[in-house]
């Protein structure tokens, strides 16, 4: 029998910052206040951020925050572990003084340890928390921007703006400054990467941020452990569940720019300070002092002209979905789940897109009473196109947008054949002509990525006496990439000064693969002494093997017939007296790891 039990879809309008040479801010509701306990002890950690929103912060020592919001009408929501949560609307407020209420059932909460489960009430180390519920209600397409100002004493800074950019997550802090200060994440128990994960897959995220709770991981451990546990099949009659959401992108604010008038008054003037060859040519080219042609106003003519922006022809509104289907249900012995997702996150700046498709399939069957059987399955398609980097000044494309003369080619008043002379043609071009403008060059670059993975997950519990339980799970994956980059004839200036393209571009097209291989084994009694005394007691081991290969392969100056498509199906008819061409390749150093690990965990008057 199948029985629909949600459906629900949701719109939401975020507006996102973007970003050029230097930062660009919003015109934003700026709140402050003070987050206490019912003691009026302040509360140190707690979250609080914009309902619907990305927005986030942690309160300080002394309980105080200060957070900018969308709008005088926002709501905040406030939250701390083992503290119940608080929703705000902020009715045009700016200052908040906010008293927090404990909820001591908070404490049979289970969280998810090294190789196990606990209560929070049994915790010996510091481990902070949050819900998949959380995670899923803020539409974001990687896991580990919802994170941000969720858990205290975790910092995730995303690097800029892009769909699939770098998420940079520390657990109380960087230990090093000359290696990597990731911590080591591990989703179902199996190394992944928190960009794989659709949002409403999880079930919890438990980061492990001191040396008690991670020290069973070892030296891997050093840097914190963030642990995301995905949700598992579930008993009962068949239910069929979607979620989706449609979010459509707006820059908030773009970088200021000249207005015509200013931009020629400072640029005419360098023009000058450089010389005839300079200062002529850009006379003629916009009709200016002792060159000013039919144009009798001179300079005064620009001085009403309405700016050109080119930063809102590379950047500008985009439109943005996630579509989760997930089937569920079983019986007490054989349980499944299958889930489809597909996210399609598109980037604010042209020519750049995140694509994720993602299914997974769970069973989970009881041979016997007292042994079960898992299998977990999962395979992920990313197609990543955009690596335009933070670089600033000319060495990002992006960052010249804002420094592109600012008037039209139809509201020049001079002669434009004059971008064709002198040093307006050797050093003017990415600044005055509209073939190599930051717009033409980025649609012109299409950095294409390309990976697959499938792992799958199996294992058995098996129940040897009450209290003492036998795992062991294997796990195999394997993973595919491809780098498909094409740049045409005006990203590598193979076009002459009539526009003809003299060659087609370049390619650099690489193909990688990896394998993985993980067995673990664990024994774990759990013994009740009497009503005041429980020990816990777990022994384990674990082995791992790991590898891959790559290639690369790069031409340039391909025949001018020739796209992007002919030009990678061909690679090796690039043009031999002009062009160049590279090849390279590597095998992975194999890792490998065998652990050997126990804890010992003991209650007293619990």
């Amino acid at each position: 029998m199948f029985m629909l039990v949600t459906r629900k879809l949701t719109f939401a309008l975020f507006f996102f910052l973007s970003l050029a040479t230097t930062a660009i801010g919003q015109s934003k509701f700026h709140v402050e206040g003070k987050v206490k306990q019912s003691t009026a002890e302040p509360l140190a950690g707690a979250t609080i951020a914009e309902k619907g929103a990305s927005t986030s912060t942690l309160t300080r020592e002394d309980g105080s925050f200060t957070i900018d919001v969308s709008g005088p009408n926002a709501t905040l929501v406030i939250s701390y572990v083992g503290y119940t949560s608080k929703e705000i609307k902020l009715n045009g407020q700016q200052r908040l003084d906010i008293t927090f209420q404990s909820t001591p059932s908070n404490l049979d909460e289970v969280v998810v340890i090294g190789y196990g489960t606990t209560t929070r009430k049994d915790l010996t180390g510091s481990v902070a928390s949050v819900s998949g519920k959380t995670i899923s209600a803020i539409p974001v397409p990687n896991i580990a921007q919802a994170m941000q100002g969720k858990l205290p004493g975790v910092s995730v800074v995303s690097q800029d703006g892009r769909p699939d950019a770098d998420v940079e997550i520390r657990v109380r802090g960087g230990g090093s400054i000359s290696q990597s200060n990731q911590p080591l994440i591990l989703i179902d128990g199996v190394p992944g990467t928190l960009s794989d994960i659709p949002p409403d897959q999880v079930k919890t995220i438990d980061v492990l941020k001191d040396a008690s709770s991670t020290a069973i991981y070892g030296a891997r451990g050093a840097n914190g452990v963030v642990l995301v546990t995905t949700k598992g099949a579930q008993e009962g009659k068949t239910r069929i569940s979607y979620n989706g959401y449609v979010k459509f992108n707006t820059p908030a604010k773009y970088l200021g720019e000249l207005a015509p008038y200013d931009y020629l008054k400072y640029v005419w003037a360098n023009a000058a300070a450089n010389g005839a060859a300079y200062q002529t040519p850009f006379e003629q080219l916009f009709g200016l002092g002792a060159n000013a042609g039919k144009n009798t106003g001179g300079i005064e003519s620009y001085r009403t002209l309405q700016t050109d922006n080119e930063q809102k022809l590379v950047y500008n509104n985009s439109t943005s979905s996630n579509h989760d289907l997930t089937i569920t249900g079983g019986t007490d012995r054989t349980k499944m789940l299958f889930s489809v997702n597909y996210a399609n996150e598109q980037g604010m700046k042209i020519n750049s897109y995140l694509k994720r498709a993602n299914v997974s399939f769970k069973l989970s069957q009881k041979l016997f009473d007292n042994l079960i059987f898992n299998l977990d399955t999962r395979y992920t398609d990313i197609q990543d196109m955009d690596d335009e980097g933070t670089t600033n000044g000319s060495g990002s494309i992006l960052s010249t947008a804002y420094r592109f003369r600012p008037i039209a080619t139809n509201h020049i008043l001079g002669d434009t054949n004059a971008l064709k002379t002198g040093n307006i043609e050797q050093y003017g071009k990415n600044a005055m002509w509209d073939l190599y403008s930051p717009a033409a060059r980025i649609a012109d670059f299409n950095p294409l990525s390309i990976s697959q993975g499938a792992r799958a997950i199996a294992s058995l519990d098996w129940k040897i006496i009450k209290g003492l339980v036998y795992h062991t799970d294997l796990t195999l994956s394997r993973s595919w990439g491809q780098k498909r980059y094409w740049s045409g004839a005006v990203y590598n200036n193979y076009v002459d000064d009539a526009g003809n393209h003299l060659f087609a571009g370049a390619v650099d097209y690489g193909k990688s693969d990896s394998w993985g291989m993980r067995w673990s084994n664990t024994l774990n009694y759990d013994f009740i002494i009497n009503s005041n005394n429980r020990l816990n007691l777990l022994a384990g081991q674990e082995v791992s093997n790991s590898g891959g290969s790559s290639m690369d392969i790069q031409a340039n100056h391909f025949p001018s017939n020739f796209d992007k498509t002919t030009a990678f199906a061909q690679i090796n008819q690039y043009d031999q007296v002009n062009g160049t061409s590279q090849f390279s390749s590597s095998v992975t150093i194999p890792s490998r790891l065998l652990s050997y690990f126990g804890r010992a965990n003991y209650s007293l008057m619990d």
